[in-house]
């Protein structure tokens, strides 16, 4: 499309791919005996987010700079109707229905707010006091709406991106330490508001064993269903806490423990390993970046990736609160699989172009 654009990262969209069909894979092999339903659906995700990814890998960055306060404008308003419009599950209200298929506004949220914040915090060579409460400014909306549905995860996420970026920017290590204190000076009036099911995952993260047939359940189960996998795993249909539903979620939330049980330790070193391959290709993107926008945006993408990857993970091995947060590029679920989809087209963009 343009004359001066350069070679694909093919390292990088390798590693994306593996990732994807790699999860694809591991759901078929999981629900093809009662639940292919989620295998089926989960084909067309990907389908879509990879046609979506060639395409985003073919346009500048420079085209979401122009538009980075009406995307976020467009999100905020979804965010908002999702709460009286939206469909409702598990008692949370975070989606809209599209036919047959459902749309999280909070995934594309995360997006947004990386776009957004990029443009403002790349104006400025200095960031001063002004500037990072501006920054707050338009993280905080994000936080509270996606909170209300609820969703506590997704808002959560938007804390460390937002302090990752700012550290990306240049603010002084002094200002973000005094951010970090009050926030942490701030949290028992936060934890005050939690809702009651919150509090006690909060509760039973720092004591599983305090409820181990109820909120203690998921965390446990997932332990025992990692650590049978041993080094090589059960093989296929061999996860038997996976099969018979012992492990609660296996295509969503807990799906890298159901990973451990059919793969082993080996398996889930080539997730992991992949995910390692794309955090440093984004960051190589990141230090050969010419401009602070494109610098900043490739950055942030590589902070939400990082930490989701972390807070999933660390939530299967009992090292983080279960939050309900998805596995970037593998966990069955649309609007996660088509946002980190153009993420990635987005990475490869600035590769290509050299912005």
């Amino acid at each position: 499309m343009y004359p001066d654009s350069r070679p694909y990262d093919w390292l990088l969209l390798l590693a994306v791919l593996g990732l994807s069909l790699g999860g694809l894979f591991h759901l078929y092999t999981i629900s093809f005996v009662h639940q292919s339903y989620y295998f089926f659906r989960q084909i067309a995700w990907v389908g879509i987010g990879l046609g979506l990814l060639v395409l985003f890998s073919y346009l500048r960055i420079s085209l979401w700079e122009k538009v980075a306060h009406l995307f976020y404008l467009a999100i905020f308003i979804t965010l908002l109707l999702v709460l009286f419009r939206g469909e409702g599950a598990h008692g949370a209200q975070r989606w809209f229905r599209l036919g047959t298929f459902s749309f999280q506004p909070s995934e594309f949220a995360k997006l947004s707010l990386i776009i957004v914040l990029a443009k403002l915090l790349a104006a400025k060579d200095n960031i001063g006091w002004r500037q990072i409460g501006l920054s707050f400014c338009f993280t905080f909306p994000f936080l509270i709406l996606v909170a209300l549905q609820p969703d506590l995860g997704s808002a959560l996420i938007l804390l460390p991106l937002w302090l990752g970026m700012l550290f990306l920017a240049g603010v002084s290590p002094r200002k973000l330490l005094t951010i970090l204190g009050i926030g942490a000076s701030s949290f028992p009036f936060f934890y005050l508001l939690l809702r009651p099911y919150q509090k006690m995952r909060i509760l039973t993260f720092l004591n599983p064993g305090r409820d181990p047939l109820g909120t203690g359940w998921a965390v446990l189960q997932s332990k025992v269903a990692l650590g049978s996998g041993k080094l090589v795993g059960k093989g296929i249909g061999g996860a038997l806490h996976t099969q018979l539903s012992f492990l609660p979620q296996p295509f969503t939330d807990f799906v890298f423990a159901s990973i451990g049980e059919e793969w082993g330790f080996v398996g889930t070193g080539i997730f992991i390993g992949l995910y390692f391959v794309i955090i440093t290709r984004g960051m190589k993107i990141a230090r050969q970046s010419t401009n602070g926008f494109t610098r900043l945006v490739s950055g942030g993408l590589i902070i939400l990736l990082f930490f989701q990857v972390f807070i999933t993970v660390g939530m299967t091995i009992g090292i983080m609160p279960v939050t309900g947060m998805p596995l970037p590029l593998v966990s069955y679920g649309g609007s996660s699989i088509i946002m980190f989809f153009l993420g990635m087209g987005l990475l490869l963009s600035m590769k290509r172009f050299g912005e």
